[in-house]
């Protein structure tokens, strides 16, 4: 029957997508890791970076921001700044300009964070360019653990880890950030260990300076367009889960919803962009990770979430004489959104069990990833970007 097997393709598929894909690429990564090349860091070889850094209104992080790069562990004298104040209607600026040793391109008006970028690029004279985030924190060895990765002459760029600092007080979205970066470390961990992670992070990542390509205007997504011009150039993305960015989850449930829908917009204006990110032909490692990790996550997977219960309603009615399978899945459907509406209820409490927080973020993950999908297709998403409050913004 036709329903039953748009049933089991539907449970298949995101079986598949959470944790086949993961399964699959840990076994290759598990046979690979003795083959691999362990680079060594050579002190007296280490390259100069610049750090770029796009603010707009930035002013509760700037000095500390600045503190924490000047205080990282690599010579000082290899470590250009380059920051953008891209339109600031605080103090962002004033603050920029009392700061030492740093390169400020000032924005009069706001243009978005990809303008910003290209014209910090501009002035960017090192081999290595990083990028991060103004109210993010970096660990102390974060520079020398990305740059060593470049010693691969197939490496074109490397993402960090993105961390959020959170605990048992906070409210279900910064408990459901800090659980989601856990799991997608993990799978770009087993990307990175078989061969090419697919982007890096806008927190922090590092790309050469060469490879680097004008974004247009209107990009949401930065770090995404960045990196996917990187691999159509034939490079490796590189993932190092020792250097770490850190920063405060979201105050709420929807200044997370409303920054994930807009991440989903991006994600989407990046596949009609680079379609040949999915030509098996040109590159079939990235095309199978490509189409796994996010098509299918991006896509597929929202649709057949919602989809689910329906189908097992349908089947449950029309046929009748099969439901014992079928009444055991519907109770767990139920369960998973019985779950899910208890997460709702509570999303802004700091009291929500573990077992409630996943599920519901989750969920809430997938319908903005449908919702980003509608407002890209309608050109309703702006590529300014709009912070979401944090919990450290209060």
């Amino acid at each position: 029957m036709i329903i039953h097997s748009l049933f089991w393709l539907a449970i298949g598929l995101i079986l598949y997508t959470y944790f086949g894909y993961l399964l699959l690429l840990w076994l290759f990564c598990a046979l690979k890791r003795n083959h691999e090349q362990d680079f060594k860091t050579n002190q007296n070889q280490l390259p100069e970076v610049t750090i770029i850094t796009a603010a707009h209104n930035e002013e509760k992080y700037i000095l500390s921001k600045y503190q924490n790069t000047v205080s990282l562990d690599y010579p000082a004298n290899k470590v250009n700044q380059v920051w953008v104040d891209d339109g600031s209607t605080d103090n962002t600026r004033e603050l920029l300009l009392n700061l030492k040793g740093v390169n400020i391109i000032i924005n009069p008006e706001r243009i978005g964070k990809a303008a910003s970028i290209n014209k910090a690029m501009e002035q960017v004279q090192t081999p290595i360019a990083i990028f991060t985030d103004a109210n993010t924190f970096l660990s102390r060895n974060s520079i020398i653990d990305l740059v060593k990765h470049f010693q691969n002459p197939r490496v074109g760029c490397v993402a960090g880890q993105k961390s959020i600092s959170w605990d048992e007080n906070d409210t279900l979205a910064s408990k459901g950030e800090g659980m989601y970066w856990k799991y997608e470390s993990f799978v770009k961990t087993v990307e990175s260990c078989t061969g090419s992670t697919l982007s890096g992070t806008g927190e922090l990542y590092a790309i050469r300076t060469n490879l680097f390509k004008p974004l247009p205007q209107n990009t949401i997504l930065d770090d995404f367009e960045i990196s996917a011009n990187i691999i159509k150039q034939g490079y490796q993305i590189k993932y190092e889960h020792k250097t770490v960015a850190s920063e405060t989850g979201s105050l709420t449930v929807g200044e997370e919803k409303k920054r994930k829908i807009r991440i989903a917009a991006g994600c989407f204006q990046a596949l009609a962009r680079h379609p040949n990110l999915l030509n098996p032909v040109k590159n079939f490692e990235v095309a199978f990770k490509f189409f796994s990790h996010k098509i299918l996550r991006w896509i597929i997977v929202p649709m057949a979430i919602l989809i689910l219960p329906i189908l097992n309603g349908i089947i449950l009615f029309f046929y009748q004489n099969q439901s014992m399978p079928y009444i055991a899945s519907f109770v767990v459907i139920c369960s998973f959104y019985v779950i899910v509406f208890i997460g709702y209820l509570t999303r802004n409490s700091s009291r929500v069990a573990s077992f409630v927080t996943f599920p519901y973020y989750g969920f809430m993950m997938n319908i903005a990833m449908l919702k980003g999908l509608i407002r890209f297709t309608l050109g309703k998403q702006s590529h300014i970007w709009e912070r979401a409050n944090r919990k450290a913004d209060i």
